[in-house]
């Protein structure tokens, strides 16, 4: 049952559909003690998670189930925030009536839903820097990608998801669209942008992506679309280039540690240091010492460029292009994949989601918002062929008529990868480097 298991789960095409994008059937394949339901859902103004618990909380919970069976866990825990009433509710009727499961209430701080640190919160485990969860026996799903893995089992491709549309638009709401859905389509069917200048952030405010071209399509790991006035804080940071950064922290940082000293990696006691990475990031024209190699630890939650910096500066951004620096130099450097401490000071160290709310400007957004469970109706969708876990290759051709569930690009090269599959009915109308365009 397990081997039928993982393969459903592969031949569905699940990945994390919390942002990371990572092939499920690889977490199942695993043997782990544990297995958490990861719905911090710790990005302001999301709420897809929320939807997925609220509608559909037995496929949750099944999808949990079968992860706990897959893997071998012995313990199966649904990790939440307490402020969440009604879902709280919701969980622990459905832990009650089977008692398989068990309930890890979290606080209402950013980012809560880091694997590493949902882990050490909820077993008080510590994933080894550059590790992953498994290294100490856990697998960590979110459950919207449990949902899924349930709907595997009954044969059913990663076709749609709940997404939440919210900001500068006439009607917030999260709704359920096929995968491939142009974002226009989306902010048409909320009523419009109500802002003249304004700019689109696809996922969380704080990790999502910010984008120029409302054509481009969503996948399965897009949490939301968020519309921000021009203006907005956040949009002014996060609009800034990457050189512009870079000169910025060669000039003005003052090395005061505030960075680093709220890193929520650093405070798990990985050897990240942020301030010191914005020291040394003047000489990397000449090598790449040790400081900013360690880039490849830093989660990119935000937290240092948009809230915490005094000198409006920006480490995050500054990790990303150390990042694509080494991908371009092709340099994987060796960070020690070794046990850390947490530190003591922690815990009082955590950022209230209603501090980081109010710092970003988007307390005018924060809003119960209605959710839509009648799959969006859509004339075209555009299945990406770029994945965050490698490419993809188109199976079909133009002009062939395919099902929704067909398979429509698989994955290339040696890295895990996902099928992808038409997410409706229709003719294969245009094939690019960037996706398979179906129409109805």
């Amino acid at each position: 049952m397990t081997t039928e298991l993982v393969r459903a789960i592969e031949v569905a095409g699940v990945v994390g559909a919390g942002g990371a994008g990572f092939p499920t059937h690889v977490k199942a394949a695993a043997r782990a003690d544990t297995v958490i339901a990861n719905y911090a859902e710790c990005e302001p103004l999301v709420a897809s998670d929320t939807a997925i618990v609220t509608t559909e909380p037995d496929l949750v919970i099944r999808g949990l189930r079968l992860m706990q069976e897959a893997t071998g866990a012995e313990r199966a825990v649904v990790a939440t925030k307490a402020k969440r009433k009604e879902q709280t509710e919701i969980l622990q009727r459905m832990m009650e009536k089977e008692g398989r499961f068990s309930l890890h209430l979290l606080s209402d701080v950013y980012p809560a839903g880091d694997e590493h640190v949902l882990v050490e919160e909820v077993t008080g485990r510590a994933v080894p820097q550059a590790g992953i969860p498994i290294q100490v026996s856990v697998v960590v799903s979110n459950v919207t990608t449990l949902w899924r893995v349930a709907l595997a089992a009954e044969g059913r491709a990663f076709t749609e998801r709940y997404i939440t549309v919210v900001g500068e638009v006439k009607n917030p709401s999260t709704m359920l669209v096929p995968i491939g859905t142009p974002v226009s389509r989306l902010l048409e069917a909320c009523g419009g942008i109500t802002a003249e200048s304004y700019a689109i952030i696809l996922g969380g405010p704080m990790m999502g992506e910010l984008v120029r071209d409302e054509a481009v399509s969503v996948r399965k790991c897009t949490t939301a679309v968020i519309v921000l006035p021009r203006d907005n804080p956040l949009v002014r940071k996060r609009t800034v280039g990457v050189s512009v950064a870079v000169r910025r922290a060669m000039a003005s940082c003052m090395q005061c540690m505030d960075c680093t000293f709220l890193c929520p990696r650093y405070l798990l006691g990985h050897q990240l240091f942020p301030h010191k990475t914005m020291r040394s990031v003047a000489f990397w024209v000449k090598g790449l010492p040790d400081d900013l190699a360690c880039a490849t630890l830093c989660c990119e939650c935000g937290l240092c460029g948009f809230f915490v910096c005094p000198m409006d500066l920006s480490p995050v951004t500054v990790y990303q292009r150390i990042k694509q620096e080494l991908a371009r130099r092709n340099l994987r450097p060796t960070i020690a994949s070794e046990a850390t401490r947490p530190l003591p000071e922690r815990h009082g160290r955590h950022v209230p989601l209603e501090r980081l709310v109010s710092r970003l400007g988007l307390a005018k957004y924060e809003a119960r918002i209605p959710v839509e469970q009648k799959l969006l109706e859509v004339g075209e969708v555009r299945i990406p062929l770029g994945e965050k876990w490698g490419r993809l290759r188109p199976t079909v051709r133009v002009g062939e008529t395919v099902k929704k569930g067909a398979v429509v690009a698989e994955p290339i090269g040696p890295g895990p990868g996902a099928l992808a599959h038409a997410s409706m009915d229709g003719r294969i109308a245009m094939i690019t480097e960037e996706s398979v365009c179906i129409a109805g």
